[in-house]
C-alpha cells in the first residue's frame, strides 16, 4: 500500500466522493517553454491519480477488515455490495457500512445518532449548531 498523497484520500473521504486534483490548462498561444511545464505537470497529474485509486482500492480492503463479523455480514449480504467489491470502491463500501452501523441496528444509540446528524446537517458546521 502506497499512501504518498494521503491528502488527497483525506479530501475523499471528506467528501464522500472521488476528488481528482485540477486539471492545468494549456493555453492556444503558448510558448514551448509553456507546453513543456504542461507535459510535466500533466504527468504528475497521472500518477497522482493513479496513487489515488490505488490508495483507495487498498483502503477497501483496510474497511472491510476492520468491520466486525456483524457488520461485515450485513454489508455483504446487501445487492450493491458485489459491485462495489468488482471495482474496489471504498467510499461506496463506507456508506453501506454507515447505512448498516447506524440505520440498521435496533438500539437507541443508533436513534439518537441519527436525529442529532440530520440536525447538524441542517446547520453544516458546529460552530452555526453552537450559535442556535
Amino acid at each position: 500500500m502506497q499512501f504518498k498523497n494521503g491528502s488527497d484520500v483525506t479530501i475523499c473521504l471528506l467528501e464522500e466522493k472521488l476528488v481528482k486534483p485540477e486539471v492545468p490548462v494549456l493555453e492556444d498561444e503558448h510558448m514551448v517553454h509553456e507546453k513543456q511545464v504542461w507535459e510535466y505537470r500533466m504527468g504528475e497529474l497521472m500518477k497522482i491519480e493513479k496513487i489515488l485509486e490505488g490508495n483507495l482500492q487498498s483502503l477497501f480492503m483496510v474497511l472491510i477488515s476492520l468491520c466486525d463479523s456483524n457488520t461485515k455480514n450485513q454489508v455483504e449480504n446487501t445487492s450493491e455490495y458485489p459491485k462495489l467489491e468488482k471495482t474496489l470502491d471504498s467510499l461506496g463500501l463506507l456508506n453501506l457500512i454507515k447505512k448498516s452501523v447506524y440505520m440498521g441496528g435496533t438500539n437507541d444509540f443508533d436513534t439518537r445518532h441519527n436525529k442529532v446528524t440530520a440536525f447538524l446537517k441542517k446547520f453544516q458546521s458546529i460552530q452555526n449548531f453552537r450559535d442556535q
